[in-house]
């Protein structure tokens, strides 16, 4: 038997079809597909041989069986593995489809096993994260064997890629944090794929916005102008405009003194106020305990009250900077 078709039993004709010479479409096409299933390969089978046993019903697949005889060459198409497809299946398929006298018909058919053998070609080709040239050429023998110019399919081996570097991209950035060995990793890898795609905005703000929290936690810190003068041993990190407060009491009353408002500069040994009423500046490594916010910090010395320094407008970015350089302060 030539899988995936089995000898069929021809089934009489009915009273009705012989009596107003209808073609027994039944029986041609269990003929059809017992001839298919007896061959030694599907292929094999002429369209001399098939167009013999339409003669003897007197109509053919197409005119009569079409949805029927399509439906052979689908079985065909999904009994082939992809790699089957790619290694001359494209090419036995539209033989058989050929003999049935349905080429343009089952085109469609062809080329969508086709391409969707070709996209698994592609994901095995880059599956050890490397495209040589001579995958490449592999490549395109594959899409000339599924009946395409290379060129008509390239798409797919972009997509395929594409893909990956996406989700090695998703992979690295699933903490959030983009680290310097993580984007050496996708720039070697987009080099050794030959990757050609297109990243997104929200996609290249996450790369960004990652890329500068690993920096900010754990790599280099990248100094910024600082409005005030500082020594050449102390850099400055952070520059804002803000308000520094102080908890008060007044007999029974508690409240809330500001100092006013002025220049907010953190740096790599202090966090500094500078305008309003008074000029405050507090030695990271003096600070014991503190508290962060989106707009600012409370901290608190072994001495002294607690000091709460608030930006004028929310920053995400301040805090995280404060507790990397108190960390670094000791």
């Amino acid at each position: 038997m030539s899988a995936p078709f089995e000898a069929r039993p021809i089934p009489e004709q009915g009273f009705f079809g012989s009596l107003f010479g209808r073609v027994h479409r039944e029986a041609l096409l269990a003929e059809v597909e017992t001839a298919l299933s007896e061959a030694a390969d599907w292929a094999n089978v002429t369209q001399g041989e098939i167009a013999a046993i339409e003669s003897k019903y007197g109509g053919t697949l197409r005119e009569n069986a079409r949805s029927e005889a399509m439906m052979l060459v689908v079985r065909a198409a999904n009994s082939l593995t992809s790699q089957a497809v790619v290694e001359g299946g494209a090419a036995r398929l539209r033989t058989l489809a050929g003999a049935l006298g349905l080429s343009a018909e089952a085109e469609t058919v062809v080329q969508a096993r086709a391409r969707a053998a070709l996209g698994e070609a592609a994901l095995a080709l880059i599956a050890d994260d490397v495209l040589t040239g001579e995958e490449r050429a592999a490549w395109d023998r594959a899409a000339e064997s599924c009946g395409f110019e290379p060129g008509q399919v390239n798409a797919i081996l972009r997509d395929a890629v594409a893909k990956r570097m996406k989700d090695e991209i998703a992979a690295a950035v699933a903490d959030d944090r983009l680290t310097a060995a993580e984007e050496r990793r996708i720039e070697q890898l987009g080099h050794d794929l030959q990757a050609q795609f297109d990243i997104d905005e929200a996609t290249k703000a996450q790369l960004i916005k990652a890329k500068r929290l690993w920096a900010v936690e754990e790599g280099s810190l990248e100094p910024v102008d600082s409005p005030l003068a500082l020594p050449k041993t102390e850099l400055c990190l952070y520059a804002g405009y803000g308000q520094v407060m102080e908890p008060r009491t007044r007999g029974a009353r508690s409240f809330t003194h500001s100092y006013g408002a002025g220049d907010i500069v953190l740096t790599t040994k202090r966090l500094i106020f500078n305008g309003g009423a008074k000029n405050i500046a507090v030695q990271l490594k003096s600070v014991v305990d503190f508290d962060v916010y989106d707009d600012g910090v409370e901290v608190r010395r072994a001495t002294g009250k607690p000091l709460t320094f608030a930006l004028g407008n929310k920053d995400e970015w301040f805090a995280r900077l404060f507790q990397r350089a108190r960390r670094d302060a000791g």
